[in-house]
């Protein structure tokens, strides 16, 4: 059953494409699930016919999971736009069509010569249509599988386009979230036009489906979408670096079985380098795709901006006969038929007229010139020289599609051979960064070949990162700087080493270099050792640079360097005191027990109660009772066993302090008097 959407030539019982996940249309006699939802029929439309009252089919531009597109014509205001019928599964429900609402509010802000404009979305009794601008032409993946890959100046050419409607995009805050080559239509002038926008992102929240239809397309997806996790212009920026890869290779950088699969080498693998399977791609431009196409987003183009920045620089250093010109259009003057006569009468007095002006005047005067030249000196060469005199320059490589550019002019890749005016020209011969760069001169000389022969040397970097940053980098024993440092060395084997102070573990390594630039990451491990404390009694709080740990004994983890220990225990004399910690550290302290002071307490009740210290009877108060006690927190209970009651009071107090109790054991109102020591 071949595929709709991608034209893929599936097996006869298969349900969806194995390609591109697009539905497949089954027989009728093919049995339903018995859980399965029976959706109302898809509606058609027929050629010929009116829509809602206003739109006359013109024809069926095509079909895919969201429904039918067709294009029609505008009773209203004579217009011809494209109409897309929104398939059943879609329609009926009620979140998804508010997501429609809301997107297209945005989408539709979009003004932009390589953007295809949304206008509205409407219901006719049960069909639910989006109207948008028509757009005449051929999509870009049916020209790709139609002509296969396609020239370098106008996969650029393309791209640059699609990037100047994405940054329009982007600044209006609108992601397209499905940007692939169905989605651009390239019109009869060689032109690019980015197609639904604000449409994948209302499918997304709840990830409608049909039967093996997947949202977004697999070949295009970011590793980000792949993981359903938020997205951003960047995700559209990657699906342009595939497209890019798609127009030059003639082919995919992931291929699979299946959607999953192809979905999981997004999220793993690194793609092919382009060269790989295009020589005709320079460095800079495979440089250009690759970054698009960067697992981490941070890594990417942030803005489409700076990626047309990159291709208006490539496409500058293009030879002339590689750059694409779209075509132009000139409209033909219509000319009545009476006129004709006339007209052709006006040619003709012109061509006689400048016939004799020629004639008389010009040739006239050059005839004077050239007789009186023949009698002072011979004719002068003439400046321009034909085709005969220009010789031929021939240079090649080893590798070959080394990028060679002749007086800082790009010319193209080795091997190559073109003619040119005689004379001497500088050369330079660029594969980056694999290789070194190499300077000539070369001299052409008329009617003949001029031939250069290079082998390349091939050049080595190393790129060394470190987190954190800021580690001194030794190569080969010689200093090199700190972290992140960039270096070219002169062999492919060097010795690597990474030093940052005492508490930073060491990086010692041996390396082989790939030609070109070596990555070279490492996070630094921080040295860190234990310290364990002890007293003589334990129990007392320990607390390093203002920081409590714990109580004693206690080990704490993790430490390398110089603190400030403070110990602390009741009733015995603090330590503070400076520690360095190189090592697994362990220390002891005997705390040192201070003297034991005491205070007063006078106790005063009325009527009358039974008074306990600590829950130990002191005795009967009235009378006044002056109790000594030790410094600290102490309990005083109050028993009233005529009046049934007892009243607690916590106390706390200090050496040499006196405090006053006041108890009414009637009322329960009891006063706390901190007095004087001399009274």
């Amino acid at each position: 059953m071949i595929c709709p959407k991608c034209h893929f030539d599936n097996p006869a019982d298969t349900s969806s494409c194995g390609k591109c996940g697009e539905h497949l249309f089954l027989s009728n006699k093919v049995p339903r699930s018995k859980t399965e939802t029976i959706l109302a029929p898809k509606p058609e439309l027929s050629v010929g016919t009116t829509f809602a009252g206003r739109y006359r089919i013109i024809e069926e531009l095509g079909r895919g999971g969201m429904g039918k597109v067709y294009k029609v014509v505008d009773s209203e205001i004579k217009e011809s736009m494209a109409l897309k019928l929104l398939n059943p599964e879609i329609a009926v429900d009620k979140s998804t069509l508010d997501r429609f609402r809301n997107e297209l509010k945005f989408a539709r802000k979009i003004t932009h010569k390589n953007v295809c404009r949304m206008y509205d979305l409407n219901k006719e009794k049960e069909n639910y249509y989006i109207t948008m601008e028509y757009m005449p032409g051929e999509d870009l993946k049916s020209s790709l599988r139609r002509a296969g890959r396609i020239s370098v100046g106008k996969a650029i050419f393309i791209a640059k386009q699609v990037c100047e409607g994405l940054a329009e995009a982007h600044r209006l805050g609108v992601v397209h979230r499905d940007l692939k080559p169905q989605n651009i239509m390239i019109d009869k002038k060689g032109n690019a036009h980015i197609l639904d926008f604000g449409i994948a992102r209302s499918l997304k929240a709840k990830g409608i489906t049909v039967t093996g239809t997947m949202i977004g397309t697999p070949d295009y997806m970011s590793p980000e979408q792949v993981e359903a996790e938020e997205i951003d212009q960047r995700s559209d920026i990657y699906a342009l670096g595939v497209i890019l890869y798609e127009m030059l290779t003639g082919t995919l950088p992931f291929e699979g079985n299946t959607p999953l699969s192809i979905a999981v080498k997004q999220k793993t693998e690194k793609p092919p380098n382009p060269r790989d399977l295009n020589p005709k791609i320079s460095e800079e431009l495979s440089q250009v795709i690759l970054r698009c196409m960067t697992k981490e987003k941070n890594r990417r183009y942030q803005k489409a901006e700076h990626l047309l920045t990159d291709l208006e620089n490539i496409d500058k250093g293009l030879p002339t006969t590689d750059k694409f010109l779209p075509e132009i259009e000139f409209k033909k003057a219509t000319t009545r038929k009476h006129l004709v006569p006339w007209a052709l009468l006006f040619i003709a007095v012109i061509t006689i007229t400048g016939y004799l002006f020629y004639d008389k005047v010009l040739r006239g005067g050059q005839k004077e010139q050239e007789n009186s030249a023949m009698i002072a000196e011979p004719i002068a060469e003439e400046n321009s020289v034909s085709a005969s005199q220009s010789g031929f320059m021939e240079i090649n490589s080893i590798p070959e599609g080394a990028g060679v550019y002749i007086d800082n002019k790009y010319e193209g890749i080795t091997p190559i051979k073109h003619g040119i005016l005689p004379g001497t020209y500088r050369i330079r011969i660029k594969k980056d960064p694999e290789y070194e760069e190499i300077s000539d001169e070369i001299e052409v000389k008329t009617r003949e070949t001029s031939s250069k022969n290079y082998v390349l040397s091939a050049a080595y970097f190393l790129e060394v990162k470190t987190v954190p940053e800021g580690a001194d980098v030794r190569i080969d024993g010689n200093y090199k700087g700190k972290t992140p440092i960039k270096v070219e060395l002169p062999k492919r084997t060097c010795r690597l080493k990474i030093e940052k102070g005492g508490e930073w573990s060491n990086i010692d390594e041996s390396l082989t270099l790939n030609p070109g630039i070596n990555s070279f990451e490492r996070s630094l491990r921080r040295i860190t050792h234990s310290l364990s404390i002890k007293t003589d009694p334990p129990g007392a709080g320990v607390s390093i640079g203002g920081e409590p740990i714990g109580i004693t004994p206690v080990k704490k983890m993790d430490l390398f360097g110089n603190y400030y220990i403070k110990i602390e225990k009741k009733g015995y004399e603090t330590i503070e005191e400076p520690i360095n910690v190189e090592a697994d550290t362990e220390k002891t302290y005997d705390l040192i027990k201070l003297e034991n002071k005491v205070g007063k307490i006078i106790l005063k009740v009325h009527p009358y109660a039974n008074v306990f210290l600590d829950g130990k009877l002191i005795g009967e108060v009235p009378p006044t009772i002056i109790q000594e006690v030790k410094e600290g927190k102490h309990t005083i209970e109050f028993v009233s066993q005529k009046l049934s009651k007892k009243i607690t009071v916590e106390l706390e107090i200090n050496g040499e302090e006196t405090k006053e109790i006041r108890m009414n054991m009637k009322s329960g109102k009891k006063e706390i008097l901190k007095l004087n020591s001399e009274q």
